[in-house]
């Protein structure tokens, strides 16, 4: 499917981007109508996505045009912050096929993933599969069908090998037969795969059986198999059949990596894509109560960037944005695995570092703040205060108390002429 999207703004472009890749779509992005226009002209889009507000006019002027065009085949859908009541008119009448409001980001991932679907070949979906069958003639048929409708086939006979397998590799389906060589019947095998961990526990499982009365039916699909055929078997009908699970799989995947994307951009910031305020509130006492229970060291590090509204206002936004990105990455690259950096917003920055002493701490700090006289993000100046404080191993105290101590500290450095480590000690309670 061939997508155009207009939208000036490129924080917008880098949203709406993340919501088509989830649906593994692959728009082209223009940030004028000039330059739309152009495109259209040059090749057939199935879908254009069109921001309202833009310099040269609005988004219904891109209808206009390809109506003036008679190009009837592109559909305009219309992204806007207005009252869709006050534009439905205008809109209509110049070719809109929907309007959308920017605000109402359900709508907007339901459009897309339903326009993701509808450009899915529902038969042609290919995937991974695993045969498991004793009969070796029955598992050349079935792998060879297989593999002709595009998906790729692995067999074996037993159960046993059939788990070293699912254990090494990633399958969208696995067929097995109720009665195996080996000591794992088909059955066994199906209870095992949904006893695994993560993803491999939810692969889907075709279980094929001669025995035909409807308990052991019942009995075999309580047990989590996701389809069941009877022999003999109608070869055909097995590879619908099984190509209708791959499908399923792969569109619950997609659903899954959608929501993972999302959860990944409400989590992070977007212009340092370091973690943000929601990650903090969510993730920070939880590795608080860790560090408690097992009673390791934890520190706190704020960094509060030195006269940065001088660098805005004398260099610009974007110099002052360049700035930020490139003081996340050294705040990035300082970081262990464990370690979490966060941009508390504006100029200001959190580190959280488990099993991290206050001799640790005190000395990652001023490692941090001689890198960044060093480095000179954006070609500037830049210095930082920092503010530190540790909770000891075996003490008890709130998130709250930890950060606080750390921004108390930050104030003392500014206070006391920036650019400068100050250590804070978390206060005793009461």
């Amino acid at each position: 499917m061939k997508i155009l999207v207009l939208e000036p703004s490129r924080v917008q472009q880098i949203i709406l981007n993340a919501m088509f890749r989830a649906c593994d779509l692959y728009p082209e992005f223009v940030a004028s109508l000039a330059s739309a226009m152009s495109e259209v002209d040059k090749a057939e889009y199935d879908c254009v996505f069109t921001s309202y507000s833009l310099k040269e006019g609005s988004g219904v002027d891109i209808a206009r045009h390809l109506k003036r065009t008679n190009n009837t085949k592109t559909s305009v859908i219309l992204l806007t912050t207005e009252d869709r009541r006050t534009i439905l008119n205008d809109a209509l009448s110049a070719g809109i096929t929907r309007i959308i409001p920017r605000a109402n980001t359900v709508e907007l991932e339901t459009f897309i993933r339903e326009l993701a679907d509808s450009d899915v070949d529902y038969q042609q979906m290919s995937g991974k599969v695993l045969f498991i069958d004793d009969d070796r003639t029955m598992t050349a048929i079935i792998c060879s069908m297989i593999e002709a409708s595009g998906s790729e086939c692995i067999s074996c006979t037993n159960g046993e090998e059939a788990m070293a397998l699912i254990a090494d590799n990633h399958f969208d389906l696995v067929i097995a037969d109720y009665f195996l060589d080996g000591k794992l019947t088909g059955l066994d095998t199906l209870l095992a795969i949904r006893q695994m961990g993560g993803k491999r526990a939810r692969t889907p499982v075709m279980v094929i059986s001669a025995q035909t009365d409807v308990e052991r039916r019942i009995e075999i699909l309580k047990k989590g198999a996701n389809d069941y055929v009877a022999k003999p078997v109608v070869e055909e009908e097995l590879v619908v059949r099984a190509n209708n699970l791959i499908t399923q799989k792969k569109l619950f995947d997609r659903v899954e990596e959608q929501r993972e994307q999302l959860r990944n951009m409400a989590m992070t910031d977007q212009l340092t894509a370091l973690y943000n305020r929601h990650f903090l509130v969510e993730f920070a006492p939880k590795r608080l109560a860790e560090a408690m229970r097992h009673k390791t060291d934890l520190s706190l590090m704020v960094v509060d960037l030195d006269h940065f509204k001088a660098i805005n206002d004398t260099h610009g936004h974007d110099r002052g944005d360049q700035v930020l990105r490139e003081v996340a990455d050294i705040l990035k690259s300082v970081c262990r695995k464990e370690d979490m950096a966060i941009r508390l917003g504006g100029e200001e920055f959190l580190l959280i570092l488990p099993h991290c002493s206050a001799e640790g701490v005190i000395k990652k700090a001023e490692e941090l703040r001689l890198l960044l006289l060093k480095t000179r993000p954006a070609r500037l100046d830049v210095t930082g205060s920092f503010g530190i404080t540790c909770l000891e191993g075996g003490n008890q105290a709130d998130f709250s108390d930890l950060f606080t101590a750390a921004d108390e500290a930050v104030y003392e450095a500014k206070d006391t002429g920036r650019n400068k480590v100050i250590f804070r000690a978390v206060a005793s309670p009461e």
